[in-house]
């Protein structure tokens, strides 16, 4: 084997193990402050999954900017699962 295909069938191998990392934040935007239920009760409003927290704070406040909607707000789950309609997150950090 040349040192070149060596070379590429190392960067594919380590393409491939960056594109499997699952992200570690999950976003749930809640649209109007009437509205927050339990974390538990949140699965229907996650707005995406981010790899680190400051990723998660950038579009939870693009988010209420781009409604326009000062009642707006959101929370960052760390490592959230989903079990049915059941949502756990090992942490929870509340919008800036």
């Amino acid at each position: 084997m040349s040192f070149r295909s060596l070379c590429l069938l190392g960067m594919a191998s380590i393409g491939l193990v960056a594109c499997t990392q699952s992200p570690e934040w999950t976003l749930l935007y809640y649209p109007d402050s009437q509205t927050q239920p339990s974390v538990e009760q949140s699965s229907s409003y996650i707005s995406g999954y981010y790899e680190t927290i400051e990723q998660c704070h950038a579009k939870g406040k693009g988010l209420i900017r781009l409604g326009d909607d000062i009642s707006g707000h959101y929370v960052c789950g760390y490592q959230c699962e989903a079990d049915g309609q059941s949502l756990s997150c090992q942490n929870v950090i509340s919008s800036k």
